[in-house]
C-alpha cells in the first residue's frame, strides 16, 4: 500500500535519473580488468573521483578512496589512524554506530580513550565539554555532519579549528549531508570525510567512500589484489590504491558516477528542496496536540529535511507500522543505529519515528503524512478520555 515514501535518511528512493539505466549497462557489459583500462571505455571509478573531488571542492581526486558505503570508509579512517599512534579520541553524542562500534571496540580492547561529547539543551554539541575533552588530550576528532535522527547540523568548522588547535585529526562522517548541504573539507578543516552514496547523492546502495588529506600519510587496513603492481609484496603506496583492494564494485560505482552527473546539474537543487520540506514537515508537526517534535527549534538553515517525534499513547515501531500499513506512508522508528543522542533527547529507550524527505517529495506528501499523524494522535487522544 506504500505510496509515500519518507525513510530518505536510510536510503533514498527514487534515485537519480540515469542511475539504473547505468548499473545495467554495467552488468550487461563485458568485465574490464580493475586497474586497466579497455582504451575506449571510461573507468567508473575516476568519473566518480574526479565528480566527487569537484563536489568537495578538493583539488586530488586521487585523494578519494572508493569504498562499499561510509562505514567501511569510516572503519578505514578510524582503524588507519590508531595505526599511526592514535591512543585519544573525541566523538559527539550525535554518532551513529558506524562511529560508535569501531570505536568502543577499540577502547575495550585497551586501544584508545574515548570522551564522547553530549548536547545543550537547544540540541548542538557542548562546546564547553568539548573543550574540556581536547584539554585532556586528543589525537583524534570524529564529529557526525548531521544528525540522522533530528536532522540538526553540527557546526563542523568550529568543532574542527579548535581540534586542530589542539594537535588532532579531524574526521567528518558525512553520511547525511553530501548531496544535501555543501561539503568543503578545505573549508571546515577536515583531513578526512567519509560518504555514502545512496543516501543524499541519490546513487545506488553499496557505494561510498572517503576522502584523505594529502597531508595524512594512512595506512591500509585492507590488503589484496589491485589488478596492478602485482609483483610488489605489499599493498602499493599510492594512492587511492593503497587503502583500496579487491575488485570494485563496477556496476554500483556507474551508477554512482551517473548519480553525480545529475547532482552537478539538475540535481543542484536537491538539497534545498530537502530542508525546505523539512521545515514545513517540523512547523507543521509540532502544531499537533500530543506530538512532541526533537529538537523542534532546529534553525531552518540548519537542517537536513530528517524530523524525529512521538505521539502520545503510541510506541514509535507500532506507530511506523500504523502509518505504513493503513496510511500508506513508510518511515521507521527506534533508535535508528544512534543510542547514544536519544539519551541527550529524552527518547531513550525506545527512540522515535522519524520522518525523513528527499527532493522528489512535495508538499502534498507532508500534508498527508501531518494528516495521518493527527489522526493517530487524535485517535489516542479518544480512547484515553474514553478511558478516565
Amino acid at each position: 500500500m506504500t505510496s509515500i515514501y519518507l525513510n530518505n535518511a536510510a536510503s533514498s528512493w527514487p534515485k537519480a535519473p540515469g542511475v539504473a539505466e547505468a548499473v545495467r549497462r554495467a552488468v550487461k557489459a563485458m568485465p574490464a580488468e580493475p586497474g586497466r583500462g579497455s582504451g575506449h571505455d571510461t573507468d567508473p571509478r575516476d568519473e566518480c573521483r574526479s565528480l566527487l573531488a569537484g563536489l568537495m571542492g578538493v583539488p586530488w581526486p586521487g585523494q578519494i578512496v572508493l569504498t562499499s558505503g561510509a562505514t567501511l570508509a569510516l572503519n578505514i579512517a578510524i582503524l588507519g589512524c590508531v595505526q599511526t599512534g592514535v591512543r585519544s579520541v573525541v566523538a559527539t553524542a550525535t554518532e551513529h554506530n558506524s562511529v560508535l562500534r569501531p570505536l568502543r571496540h577499540l577502547e575495550r580492547q585497551g586501544a584508545i580513550r574515548l570522551s564522547v561529547v553530549g548536547l545543550t539543551g537547544d540540541g548542538q554539541v557542548d562546546l564547553e565539554q568539548f573543550a574540556k575533552a581536547l584539554a585532556g588530550g586528543a589525537d583524534l576528532v570524529v564529529v557526525n555532519h548531521a544528525s540522522n535522527v533530528t536532522g540538526r547540523v553540527n557546526d563542523a568548522a568550529t568543532l574542527f579549528r579548535l581540534a586542530r588547535g589542539a594537535g588532532a585529526l579531524t574526521l567528518l562522517d558525512a553520511s547525511q549531508t553530501l548531496g544535501v548541504l555543501p561539503v568543503r573539507p578545505l573549508e571546515i578543516g577536515a583531513q578526512m570525510v567519509a560518504f555514502t552514496g545512496h543516501k543524499g547523492l541519490c546513487g545506488p546502495e553499496g557505494t561510498g567512500g572517503l576522502y584523505v588529506s594529502p597531508e595524512m600519510d594512512l595506512p591500509p587496513v585492507l590488503s589484496g589484489g589491485t589488478g596492478v603492481r602485482s609483483d610488489l609484496p605489499l599493498q602499493p603506496d599510492e594512492m587511492p590504491m593503497r587503502l583500496e583492494a579487491g575488485t570494485p564494485n563496477s556496476p554500483g560505482l556507474a551508477g554512482l558516477a551517473a548519480a553525480l552527473r545529475w547532482a552537478a546539474s539538475d540535481g543542484r537543487l536537491e538539497g534545498q528542496r530537502r530542508r525546505d520540506l523539512g521545515s514545513l514537515l517540523r512547523r507543521s508537526l509540532s502544531q499537533i496536540r500530543g506530538v512532541h517534535v526533537f529538537d523542534a527549534g532546529c534553525p531552518e538553515d540548519a537542517g537536513t529535511g530528517v524530523v524525529s517525534f512521538t505521539i502520545a499513547g503510541w510506541p514509535p515501531d507500532e506507530a511506523a507500522l500504523v502509518l505504513e500499513e493503513c496510511f500508506g506512508i513508510r518511515c521507521r522508528a527506534g533508535l535508528h543505529c544512534a543510542p547514544e543522542i536519544h539519551r541527550w533527547i529524552g527518547s531513550a529507550p525506545h527512540g522515535t519515528i522519524r520522518f525523513s524527505v528527499s527532493g522528489a517529495n512535495t508538499e502534498s506528501d507532508v500534508e498527508a503524512a501531518v494528516s495521518a499523524v493527527r489522526a493517530m494522535a487524535a485517535a489516542r487522544a479518544e480512547q484515553g478520555e474514553a478511558a478516565a
